[in-house]
């Protein structure tokens, strides 16, 4: 694969409403983010570097706990999950009680989740205290360059 992957962001869910701008805009901060991302790959060969596209869907906390269930055997709802043949599924519910939680814009909490599905594919991990930190200092460093709220 030579050149950045495209990024397509889909609303599969019907619990929380979207303002209907929300998608396009996602889809132009990602793309503004890529070529930054593929910046910090952690690993040459990452995912992220030989995939064509990328698909973010965004679906609901009772989505999510299944997939977190089926996939990695892990009960419950969580933020987002990455597969590495680069499909980022987020729950925007998840979002939506971190946004408020965190004092963050609703929108600005699922750019974040985006940029951390990306970070993913280009190789990080978080399971680790420091992989956490690094994680956490690349996606809050990206979002300030990416997303205007």
């Amino acid at each position: 694969m030579s050149g950045i992957p495209k990024l397509a962001v889909y609303d599969h869910q019907h619990v929380v409403s979207l303002d209907p701008g929300l998608i396009s805009k996602l889809e132009a901060a990602a793309a503004a983010a890529m070529p930054m991302v593929l910046e910090r790959c952690k690993q040459p060969e990452s995912p992220l570097s030989r995939l064509e596209e990328v698909e973010v869907s965004l679906i609901d906390d009772a989505t999510i706990a299944d997939v977190h269930q089926r996939f990695m055997d892990i009960p419950g709802a969580t933020d987002v999950i990455t597969f590495d043949h680069g499909e980022i599924h987020i729950s925007v519910e998840t979002a939506q009680r971190h946004s408020a939680e965190y004092f963050q814009e609703f929108e600005a909490e699922v750019m974040l989740y985006i940029l951390h599905g990306l970070l993913h594919l280009a190789g990080h991990e978080d399971a680790t205290d420091e992989g956490h930190a690094t994680m956490d200092m690349h996606q809050t460093e990206l979002l300030s360059q990416v997303w205007q709220g």
